[in-house]
């Protein structure tokens, strides 16, 4: 598969796993999300997936725009997708901002997510 063909398919996906109808299903982040996903957030704290299929269900969604997307293949079937995000909360009226990585693997025909970190910066 072309690395070109990869990221928009990554890019696809992770901006799919901000959009609300996403975040508040369990059975469509069951799907996205690998069995041994594993997640360190931008304050530091560890998840797994059923960390995941628990709490994002009962949050109320941020507002999450993605930019400047890079995406790097390991191997076949393994890579990882870079870019910068603005969260805008809700609850707080808060902005924050973040470089976030995940790293996907192709699982039969469809991608997972298999691990993901957001890291707290200042504005862009």
């Amino acid at each position: 598969m072309h690395s070109d063909t990869i990221k928009q398919q990554l890019i696809a996906l992770e901006q799919l796993l901000v959009q609300p109808a996403t975040r508040l299903s369990a059975e469509l982040l069951n799907r996205y999300i690998a069995d041994d996903f594993y997640e360190i957030g931008a304050t530091g704290r560890c998840f797994g997936k059923a960390d995941v299929l628990e709490r994002l269900p009962t949050e109320t969604p941020p507002e999450i725009t993605q930019q400047d997307f890079n995406c790097r293949v390991f191997a076949d079937g393994l890579a990882q997708l870079t870019y910068r995000a603005t969260i805008q909360r809700a609850e707080n009226d808060s902005l924050s901002y973040s470089v976030r990585s995940s790293i996907y693997r192709l699982d039969g025909e469809k991608w997972q997510m298999i691990f993901h970190q957001g890291t707290a910066c200042e504005p862009f």
